[in-house]
């Protein structure tokens, strides 16, 4: 898995956007143009790797470090959903000097749902792409967005062209069932803010946001009512004030 950096725009403090398993970097959708209009927006995105090697989050972090390394000049914000939160905690633990705060949407340390999770593995070879097509069209809006769903956030998601089941959305879900950052979380010392959706049939989000509250030891919770797994794309939500919370607490530490 290479990761590359898919857009930087705007100017301020620099928040770095660390994807989903889908890899596009493409899912804030609007919310994208809203953050850009008051910070600097560094939107990364994975791509498939020629080698047969299977990835880690050790060497995701090593990216993004080199990444930040290369374009920025101080530490960054890192605002991350579901696969990429893990991502993220990585590089906050590995590279603590290029992270000064994390802001994590509806993800988790540790995937509790093995069983599912062994049946997307199985299942994601087998899926024809007309069916995934169909499925994310009759189901993508009820099942992702929750009861918050937006029209012009729905109409933005169909128009994205996601990557279908390839080889390295599959290697990232292998990537999954060796994830276990829950004994090192005590160890985050940037200031975390965790958001998490009460209708996320993805991720059991508020379930793991309140377990990670207990454990880091700079945390804030932000339970959305009625949200699903994607809600950053949400004009309804006040992603650059909350953004804005977490960046004046990086730099009150």
């Amino acid at each position: 898995m290479n990761i590359e950096i898919l857009s930087d725009v705007g100017k301020g403090e620099t928040i770095v956007y660390v994807p989903g398993i889908d890899g596009s970097g493409e899912l804030l959708l609007g919310t994208a143009t809203r953050l850009e209009a008051k910070f600097r927006l560094i939107r990364l995105c994975y791509r498939q790797s020629d080698t047969e090697e299977l990835p880690s989050y050790g060497s995701a972090a090593e990216q993004i470090d080199a990444l930040l390394a290369l374009n920025t000049s101080e530490p960054c914000i890192l605002l991350t959903e579901s696969f990429g939160g893990a991502i993220a905690l990585q590089t906050a633990l590995d590279y603590p000097l290029m992270v000064k705060g994390l802001a994590i949407v509806n993800s988790f340390p540790y995937f509790r749902a093995r069983f599912r999770l062994a049946l997307g593995r199985l299942s994601a070879p087998l899926l024809p792409r007309w069916v995934f097509r169909l499925g994310r069209k009759l189901f993508g809006t009820k099942e992702l967005f929750g009861r918050l769903h937006e029209q012009d956030a729905v109409t933005r998601f169909h128009a994205v062209s996601l990557n279908y089941f390839d080889k390295g959305y599959r290697q990232r879900l292998a990537m999954i069932t060796g994830l276990d950052l829950r004994p090192r979380l005590a160890e985050v010392k940037q200031p975390v803010a965790l958001f998490a959706g009460t209708k996320d049939k993805v991720v059991a989000s508020e379930f793991q946001a309140l377990y990670m509250k207990e454990l880091l030891p700079d945390v804030e919770v932000e339970i959305v009512s009625g949200g699903g797994h994607l809600i950053l794309p949400l004009e309804g939500l006040p992603w650059v004030e909350w953004l804005g919370r977490l960046v004046e607490r990086a730099r009150a530490g």
